[in-house]
């Protein structure tokens, strides 16, 4: 019983809002923006194949993490190119980029794309191919890397930026088809002169300032020629409407944080860039699926609310939950949540 009250209660909070596309001025196009998803659990996915096949057939595509990649499941990468290609499903690969347990130095960048072309070269050997790379906050590690004792890091945002060209390079060199996203934890920035989530550090910016990082990268980028696409927005719901904990923001809101990821996205817009919003929730992620599906949902609502039309909404979790991926049928795990978000951006007129 408790369970059928918690499938009701997602399912009324899920009810379609309809948003007209002439809330958000400049926009007279339909507004058709693709749906994605993004788990590790790659093997429930294929598993379940037949428990999902609504998602498979109004699904874009599908985004990978390179550890998938890097030590594979015996047969699973050739499952999974059988899968892509059956249902045509675009395919995009989240990586570092530039690792941060790399040398410190100006031979990263090129050190950590072969690195992860190798991993790459598994998946085209089985007949896969990859259609965006998606670049996981490298000037962040290099500038703030994880898990270093000997303290060496880049203090420089202008030299980490050019191993991120040199990275992008080497990648290009190897599969000219392949594009790029930048990916940005975007909450342990700051912008524009204004603190971080969490207010850390003598500038209460975190890693620091990410105008100055997405306007460097940007450049040395497209003066190198490479096709940089798009930027990918990792902002979790609790974070977007100011209910996550900030360590030194009390309140945290105190500043407007979906109006900043607004901001971003008409600023990336605006620069000729596709935008990507990945769509979460650290609390539910943390506590359990039918709270992660509840607050997801409610994320996509808030955001198209707010005027808000990214080109992809990516449905993806690191966290333990969801749990359960399939089936569709259940508004609670992956795919069932992939489902109600796919009927949402579709009633949006």
């Amino acid at each position: 019983m408790i369970v059928r009250i918690m499938v009701a209660a997602i399912a009324m909070a899920g009810a379609a809002v309809v948003i007209p596309l002439a809330a958000q001025p400049g926009l007279s196009r339909p507004y058709r923006p693709e749906v994605w998803l993004c788990t590790a659990r790659v093997g429930d996915l294929l598993d379940g194949q037949a428990s999902w096949r609504w998602v498979r057939r109004n699904l874009a595509g599908i985004k990978l993490y390179i550890g998938t990649m890097h030590k594979p499941v015996p047969g699973q990468l050739e499952k999974l190119v059988q899968m892509v290609k059956q249902d045509r499903l675009k395919v995009a690969v989240e990586l570092g980029c530039c690792l941060d347990f790399g040398p410190m130095d100006d031979t990263n960048g090129e050190w950590s794309a072969r690195s992860e072309l190798a991993a790459l070269d598994r998946w085209y050997a089985v007949g896969g191919r990859v259609d965006y790379l998606d670049l996981d906050g490298p000037v962040r590690r290099l500038m703030h890397p994880d898990n270093r004792t000997d303290g060496k890091r880049f203090d420089s945002m202008e030299a980490a930026a050019g191993e991120v060209v040199d990275s992008v390079r080497i990648f290009h060199a190897a599969h000219p088809e392949m594009k790029y996203w930048h990916l940005t934890n975007f909450p342990n920035w700051g912008y524009k002169g204004d603190v971080s989530y969490h207010a850390r550090g003598p500038a209460r910016q975190d890693y620091g300032d990410y105008d100055d990082a997405h306007r460097i990268v940007l450049q040395k980028v497209r003066a190198a020629g490479l096709p940089l696409t798009g930027v990918t927005l990792d902002n979790p719901y609790d974070y977007l409407i100011g209910e996550h904990f900030s360590v030194n923001l009390k309140p945290a809101t105190t500043v407007d944080w979906l109006k900043r990821v607004r901001a971003y996205e008409d600023r990336s817009r605006a620069e000729g860039l596709e935008v990507n919003l990945i769509v979460n929730s650290e609390r539910g992620g943390q506590k359990s699926d039918a709270l992660f599906a509840e607050e997801t949902l409610k994320m996509v609502d808030t955001y198209l609310k707010a005027g808000g039309r990214p080109n992809r909404w990516i449905v993806q979790s690191w966290y333990p939950h969801p749990e359960r991926i399939v089936p569709e049928t259940d508004p609670t795990t992956l795919t069932g949540l992939v489902k109600a978000v796919i009927e949402r951006v579709r009633s949006v007129r």
